[in-house]
């Protein structure tokens, strides 16, 4: 068996009240407010327009607010996708002038290899020395004997 009573006493029911906002109250903070606000109200240029707006004027409020936002969107868009092709070429800028240096560093290196040397030489009339000699710098004495390289060797 449960331990809960079979039936639950009934309270009285009390009567519900509902707070209701009195006119009277916030007319009475407005007419003590109003002193103070007349001479800043009075110097504003632009009267306070006074009335509601009509389902027409809010209607086209909301119209304009909508197309003017369509059109910064296609403004924004149209921005980026001029962004993104100016992006697109200068990558293939980028990768044409990486091509080219890469092929003038190739270049460079051919160049400098010992047997292309040894070709731009003997197209100047340069020849290879038979027997070198080497200047030692601490004392300023020459090591070997030095000779001249005859040509057609």
């Amino acid at each position: 068996m449960s331990a809960m009573p079979a039936r639950t006493p009934q309270l009285a029911p009390r009567p519900i009240t509902v707070p209701v906002k009195k006119k009277s109250a916030r007319m009475h903070i407005v007419r003590q407010i109003k002193p103070a606000l007349r001479p800043v109200l009075e110097t504003l240029p632009v009267s306070i327009p006074k009335g509601r707006a009509t389902n027409r004027a809010f209607a086209l409020f909301i119209v304009g607010i909508f197309t003017f936002g369509l059109l910064l969107m296609l403004v924004v868009n149209n921005l980026t996708a001029t962004a993104s092709f100016q992006r697109r070429q200068l990558q293939i800028q980028v990768s044409q002038l990486i091509a080219q240096q890469q092929q003038i560093e190739r270049k460079v290196a051919y160049h400098e290899s010992p047997g292309q040397l040894i070709v731009v030489a003997h197209k100047m009339g340069m020849v290879p020395a038979a027997t070198p000699a080497f200047l030692r710098l601490s004392d300023h004495k020459i090591l070997g004997v030095p000779q001249a390289a005859k040509a057609g060797q």
